[in-house]
């Protein structure tokens, strides 16, 4: 995983255990961390889960015999 990934996935996390504590957000900071937060999950959906699917989507487009011809040469 990259390490940009594993960094904003600690982010969210860090901030969600705080968030769920009285007192630990500033109440002036909660509309930017908020967008903060929404840009780092959209980011780490990007990653897992959009460009997979459309990785996916265009290999599925290859010819059959290519496509096979690549998971033999992968399963060594």
């Amino acid at each position: 995983m990259p390490t940009r990934i594993k960094a904003a996935l600690d982010v969210v996390r860090v901030i969600g255990n705080e968030a769920v504590h009285p007192g630990e957000l500033q109440p002036d900071d909660i509309a930017e961390v908020a967008y903060s937060l929404f840009n780092l999950v959209n980011l780490i959906v990007e990653y897992q889960i959009t460009q997979p699917k459309e990785v996916e989507a265009v290999f599925q487009k290859l010819p059959e015999s290519k496509r096979n011809a690549i998971t033999e040469r992968d399963k060594s």
